[in-house]
């Protein structure tokens, strides 16, 4: 199962917060059933995954600007390791990052800029 239009975004969202009243009034969500549990759960995946390729947060790394990095660390031959060393933070800052659960800093947009030659329109977005 998969999001693709913004009405069926709309339509998953109205689900959740359905699902999200139902476990208020019970008391707890995990008074829900296992069924609509593992629906929420479902649901929360699918919406954070639409939403980080069309509604991403200030400062998220959009899809195009990772594949420009993949790119970039490919061309220059380096490892995630030494992309990260490049631009100044861990590896598992690097890998965050590219997956979307951590935001582009001043420090890593300048770096991303300065260190991998990505232009500055590409990675202001």
């Amino acid at each position: 199962m998969k999001i693709n239009t913004e009405e069926e975004y709309h339509n998953t969202e109205l689900r959740i917060e359905q699902l999200i009243q139902k476990g208020t009034e019970l008391g707890d969500m995990e008074l829900l059933s296992d069924e609509e549990k593992a629906e929420f759960s479902q649901l929360s995946s699918l919406l954070d995954d639409y939403g980080i390729k069309h509604h991403p947060l200030p400062g998220q790394i959009t899809p195009y600007l990772a594949e420009t990095i993949r790119k970039k660390v490919k061309e220059k031959g380096l490892k995630q390791k030494d992309a990260a060393n490049v631009l100044g933070i861990s590896a598992t800052t690097f890998s965050d990052l590219m997956h979307g659960r951590r935001s582009l800093s001043f420090e890593i947009a300048r770096n991303l800029y300065h260190n991998l030659g990505i232009p500055a329109e590409v990675v202001l977005g």
